[in-house]
């Protein structure tokens, strides 16, 4: 249905025919044919294509573009096969892959530095280069058709001699293709030329000097194009000033460019894009330039500093490492391109024993890039810049391989798509909500140990196996650490054997356990009361209904209680936290683990609370990316508080710690909310009759804030386990209730905000006594496993399956090509779910609506109640 078709609007909604299923509630946008479908998208993985050889002799001073007219690359390059002429040769993508036509000479001269720029008014390839038997920098304009590029006649730099570190660019705003040389002509001063390509001719205006001074001039040049300040951007290597890096912004006007002051990148001694390509690319999405180099002065490290333009000047940010080496050896010749459509700079990096490429995100002034990939192995050399070719999406590498051939590969930038823009947004689908009632329950108690456990035990879920593992103390056997792998099914649990983790004739005390999703691992953390009471850690690995372990690895060589673990999956670290009875009797301490197959290493233990410190549990915030310590902090009165720290490598450090209760505190325990993004700590209040209390934290940079204390058992508790049920949003809190003959009870929670409502209690367990409880979350079931010493059966370790009560929304959809009703701007959508009344919400590219601005930023609306939006744009 066209939109001019679409009937008039009715009381604030419009009528048009779904593409594709239309949820309910849900953030619409229209599609270009007039019909409307819900916002989404896919996964791009990384994908590197195999090399492919376009020279078969040496193919040095390696220049690249994008032709986006006939959707082909070409390389421009030294054959030293054939009389280092100048060759070009064009390359036809496929998928992940690259041909290419026979190469063509456009220089009959040995010529170096060789430069390339599409000027895309003319639908033209522009090459520079240096005719070393002539002595003069020239340009030269090439035609692609189909796999073969023609030339017209070289024409000279103005008033130029031997030019070498040759760059190039295309400003779109002039439609001109810009040089910048180092003039031999001008005792080796830095010049730019604009050049103007009229049929397969060009000419030049009037060079512009960008350095003044004489003597070895400025070496490495390399531009790109602010097309936001419709700016020329030029990095290069000062030789005339200890080798620093530098930038200058340049304007063109007509057929002359000027150029504002220098600026210098903050990092001396720098090698910029050797070869004179490469090395700087302007981020459109951050509207920002990235430039990329060698630091000779940082044992030639690859560092990145990230530049901003302002009228005719450019300010650079502190440099960064992205590519560390062992001193000796170096990046060499690092170059970028920008992929608009992953919004990430990709960096390739020429290496001394292998080249490894680069995703980079920019955020502000700082770039995050992701581990290495190798595209070439031994020893490769001469990278061109990298180029991004639009109609394939891809981004092209060329340089010269070990064999000495000219070689290029093509590579996919990861990243996720979305159909949402900052334009598309209509408004949310309309329709239905059926609610139905899930009820609260718990499954038939199982037996996983009859020897009885002692009261430290510590769950964690594999969602690698789909399988619980229980870590437990068992006192039946000596005190040995033990493991027992349990399978929910419905709402009942089975066991495989129990396996020792801590060694024959072990004892261990204070477990804690989590699981590494990056490499499928359960960690258990403890305290080996057998060796010095020393904080110990070990690597499990699920098979089936059985898990096995590698060799335990002492972390603290010190007496560890109250030893807990999480998982950063930020940093894909996992992160312990204890009390080190060595320092101050107790100083509250984390560590940092890595682990590498069946075993794990640490980084140097970091003090979080320099006081005796007792009753410590550690989350992690996957929202902030930050792990969140709270305990019971016995040099301020036993208050509970809690500290945020932020993982760096194989370290840690935290921000200053806040109170969260002004009065004695125990047994804490601490959950992440994912729904709401907040940290959720359950405790004894001792300040308050012990009652069983709840609060709710919102992290924000290295520090946490506090809603206020919510009681969810006003009676005696201890022995406090906290997990979220991402089914069922919500908090699960096990505890003891010491007022109800210590019976095993379990309440869940709705967190709102800083606040959470809990639930009527539910009892699990009405024996003598329920102690050592623990549970986890299983994802793939949906369940929460609970664990606990069953003291009115030998204190022998049971466990059972818990359904969290919840109501399940059904929404009502229309089927795709189905008449379409759209609440649009002004309208308020009925149908929505969990919202916060006051509260903006933006659509997300996953066709959610989300508090933070997805990208692009798109507003929904604003809610004025948890289940009514008022639509806006």
């Amino acid at each position: 249905m066209a939109l001019d078709t679409i009937p008039k609007q009715e009381g604030g909604k419009l009528k048009a025919v779904a593409s594709g299923t239309l949820p309910s509630g849900q953030p619409v946008v229209v599609n270009a044919d007039g019909t409307v479908s819900v916002v989404g998208g896919s996964t791009i993985s990384s994908n590197l294509g195999s090399a492919t050889a376009f020279e078969t002799t040496i193919a040095g001073f390696l220049g690249a573009s994008y032709d986006s007219n006939s959707n082909k690359v070409v390389f421009a390059y030294k054959d030293e096969g054939n009389s280092a002429y100048g060759t070009a040769v064009v390359g036809t993508i496929s998928g992940t892959s690259i041909s290419f036509g026979t190469p063509v000479v456009y220089s009959s001269v040995n010529s170096d530095f060789h430069t390339c720029a599409f000027d895309s008014s003319n639908n033209k390839v522009v090459v520079g280069y240096n005719d070393n038997v002539n002595n003069l920098g020239k340009a030269i304009v090439g035609t692609v058709s189909g796999t073969s590029i023609s030339f017209g006649s070289a024409v000279s730099f103005p008033a130029s001699n031997v030019c070498n570190y040759i760059s190039s660019v295309f400003d779109s705003s002039s439609n001109k293709v810009v040089f910048a040389y180092r003039d031999a002509g001008a005792s080796q001063r830095g010049k730019a030329a604009v050049a103007t390509v009229s049929g397969t001719s060009l000419s030049f205006g009037s060079a512009g000097t960008f350095l003044n001074t004489t003597g070895n001039g400025p070496e490495n040049m390399c531009m790109a194009f602010d097309s936001v300040n419709n700016k020329v951007v030029l990095a290069f290597q000062d030789r005339n000033d200890s080798n620093k890096a530098k930038g200058i912004v340049g304007t063109v006007s007509g057929t002359d460019i000027s150029f504002g002051s220098i600026s210098e990148i903050p990092s001396s001694s720098a090698d910029i894009a050797e070869d004179g390509m490469g090395g700087i690319a302007y981020d459109a999405s951050s509207e920002k330039i990235v430039v990329v180099y060698r630091a000779s002065s940082v044992s030639n490290y690859g560092r990145v500093s990230v530049g901003t333009v302002s009228g005719t000047s450019i300010s650079f940010a502190a440099a960064a490492t992205f590519a560390a080496f062992a001193t000796g050896t170096g990046a060499q010749t690092p170059k970028i391109v920008y992929n608009p459509t992953a919004k990430k700079v990709v960096v390739v990096v020429e290496g001394t024993s292998q080249n490894n490429l680069y995703e980079g995100v920019v955020s502000g002034d700082t770039v995050t890039f992701s581990s290495p990939l190798a595209y070439a192995t031994s020893s490769p050399r001469a990278l061109s810049n990298p180029v991004y070719a639009s109609t394939p999406d891809k981004v092209v590498i060329g340089y010269q391989a070990d064999n000495n051939n000219g070689t290029s590969a093509v590579y996919q930038t990861a990243y996720t798509s979305t159909t949402l823009t900052s334009e598309n947004y209509i408004g949310m689908s309309s329709g239905f909500v059926e609610d139905s009632s899930v009820s609260e329950s718990v499954g038939t108690s199982v037996v996983f140990e009859t020897g009885g456990i002692a009261d430290e035990a510590s769950s964690a879920f594999d969602s690698n196996s789909n399988k619980t593992v229980i870590a437990y103390v068992d006192i039946g056997n000596g005190s040995e650490g033990t493991a027992v792998v349990g399978t929910v099914s419905g709402n009942a649990i089975s066991f495989g054997s129990e396996v020792s983790f801590s060694g024959s004739g072990v004892s261990t005390r204070y477990i804690g356990a989590t699981f590494d999703s990056s490499n499928n691992k359960i960690v258990i953390a403890y305290q080996d009361a057998s060796n010095s009471q020393y904080g110990t850690a070990v690597v499990g690995t699920v098979s089936g209904t059985t898990i096995s372990f590698g060799t335990p690895v002492v972390f603290e060589s010190a007496n560890c209680q109250f030893v807990s673990a999480t998982f950063d999956s930020n940093s894909n670290k996992v992160v312990v936290a204890y009390a080190d009875q060595f320092n101050v009797s107790g100083a509250g301490t984390a560590i940092v683990g890595t682990v590498s197959g069946t075993s794990i290493s640490f980084g140097t233990p970091v003090v979080f609370e320099n006081a005796n410190t007792d009753e410590i549990s550690i989350g992690f915030d996957s929202s902030a990316n930050k792990v969140v310590v709270a305990y019971q902090d016995a040099g301020n009165s036993n208050h509970g508080t809690a500290a945020v720290g932020t993982v760096s490598g194989t370290s840690i450090s935290f921000g200053t710690p806040v109170v969260f209760q002004a009065a004695d505190t125990r047994h804490t325990s601490t959950t992440f909310d994912s729904k709401n993004n907040k940290i959720v700590i359950a405790y004894e209040n001792d300040g308050s009759s012990e009652h069983g209390t709840a609060v709710v934290g919102t992290v924000s940079g290295t520090s946490i804030s506090f809603g206020t204390p919510v009681v969810f058992a006003a009676s005696v508790v201890s022995l406090i386990d906290a997990t979220f049920d991402s089914n069922a949003n919500k908090v699960v809190v096990q505890y003891r209730d010491e007022t109800n003959s210590n019976y095993g009870t379990i309440v869940s929670g709705s967190v709102s905000d800083t606040t959470i409502t809990f639930d009527t209690p539910l009892v699990f367990n009405a024996n003598t006594s329920s102690n050592s409880n623990t549970n986890s979350f299983d994802s793939n079931a949906n369940k929460v496993v609970i664990a606990y010493n069953d003291g009115g059966n030998s204190n022998k370790g049971t466990s059972a399956v818990y359904q969290t009560g919840y109501t399940d929304i059904t929404r009502g959809q229309v089927a795709s090509g189905g008449a379409a009703t759209v609440d649009i701007v002004g309208t308020v959508s009925t149908n929505q779910i969990g919202l916060t009344a006051g509260q903006q919400y933006f659509v997300q590219t996953d066709g959610t609506v989300g508090t933070t601005p997805a990208d692009p930023s798109v507003l929904a609306g604003t809610a004025i109640s948890a289940t009514k939006l008022v639509v806006k744009t």
